[in-house]
């Protein structure tokens, strides 16, 4: 399944550092990939799409990896009626 993330980022250079870090890990248990990152000019925002077995799966892998670092909201993509979802691929992702 396809997961949205807002990302409202209150610590950006711990968190893009976890970010550049544990991305290249993937995938891990639950979490297959992150399909696209969105950051806003200043960074201390982002939206992300990622690629999981649930929600409850990425939430614990974006907790035990990026902590406290922001707020984060979730919601499962309707894929159904999503344009452009599976065209989407990161050029350094597996």
């Amino acid at each position: 399944m396809y997961i949205l993330v807002n990302h409202s980022i209150n610590m950006p250079a711990q968190f893009w550092g976890a970010a550049q870090k544990y991305l290249t890990t993937l995938p891990e248990a639950g979490v297959k990939r992150v399909v696209s990152i969105f950051p806003s000019d200043n960074m201390d925002q982002c939206t992300t799409i990622w690629e999981a077995d649930s929600t409850e799966s990425l939430y614990r892998y974006l907790q035990n990896k990026i902590g406290s670092t922001g707020k984060y909201s979730y919601y499962r993509i309707n894929e159904a009626n999503a344009v452009g979802l599976n065209e989407i691929k990161m050029p350094f992702m597996k």
